[in-house]
């Protein structure tokens, strides 16, 4: 809680409140549909160190998608996705189980795709290779530490804070998604390699704030900063060159379950 107060107290001081606003769902998803049943997802992949991002609005786009990405595997690359849309997977009874990561192995692709369906709907980010003959997949709901902890390192713009209400089963109850730019003003992360952490808040009419914190990254991927909302204990779902999202449940101030989402853009 006092983590909590003293976020919303900095956004406060400078005039930074966040402002609701919906999610955009019209970016053209491509290809043709095989299944018009609607799901809407945000999904971010990438091949090899390109990152691009589609928004789905079918299941029928979805498995277009999926045969890409088995196809870009096939030619010898290695693909990830995650769906940034938490509101697709939370609609189903909860499945927060286990935190480790899977692994999975066939020589079927259609067993493959269904495989990475499946995780998906788990909210994991999924790892696709393809070698001799023989689909292999890796699913986390954390990323290995060994590969964040120098990827973190650099500033960040704070993009969007999703908070996502759910039933006492693990369904979606309802969410809302916070931009600080929404407000008027911008908020930046920097971590350094020494473990330290600057937050700057950019606030309407030209005023700056800064305050300094620390950084560690758990043997298990988890973000600890006490300037993040909700403090610390953040999986990191997603980190690359150009996009970082966490996330973590927690309690509000009503006892209610939430999943919180954060959104980075690297400067």
């Amino acid at each position: 809680m006092k983590n909590i107060l003293r976020f919303t107290a900095l956004l406060a001081a400078f005039t930074l409140a966040f402002s609701a606003c919906d999610k955009n769902n019209n970016n053209d998803p491509g290809g043709s549909e095989i299944n018009n049943e609607p799901r809407e997802r945000l999904i971010v992949y990438t091949v090899e160190q390109t990152e691009i991002r589609k928004t789905l609005e079918t299941e029928g786009e979805w498995d277009v998608l999926l045969d890409m990405l088995c196809d870009q595997a096939m030619s010898g690359h290695e693909v990830t996705f995650y769906n940034m849309n938490p509101t697709t997977y939370l609609t189903k009874k909860d499945t927060k189980g286990t935190k480790a990561a899977k692994t999975f192995s066939t020589t079927n692709r259609d067993e493959m795709k269904a495989w990475m369906k499946k995780m998906e709907e788990e909210g994991r980010t999924v790892v696709v290779t393809y070698d001799n003959g023989t689909w292999s997949g890796m699913a986390y709901s954390c990323a290995p530490s060994a590969n964040t902890s120098n990827s973190i390192i650099g500033t960040w713009h704070f993009n969007c804070l999703s908070v996502n209400h759910l039933n006492s089963d693990g369904s979606l109850q309802g969410s809302d998604l916070y931009v600080p730019e929404d407000g008027g003003g911008s908020m930046y992360y920097t971590f350094y390699d020494n473990g330290n952490m600057t937050l700057t808040i950019n606030g309407v009419g030209g005023t700056t704030a800064t305050d300094n914190s620390s950084w560690t990254l758990t043997d298990d991927g988890k973000l600890d900063c006490e300037l993040l909302p909700n403090s610390g204990n953040w999986d990191v779902n997603w980190i690359t060159h150009n996009t970082m999202i966490i996330s973590r449940r927690g309690l509000d101030d009503e006892g209610g379950d939430n999943l919180y989402q954060l959104q980075f853009d690297r400067e």
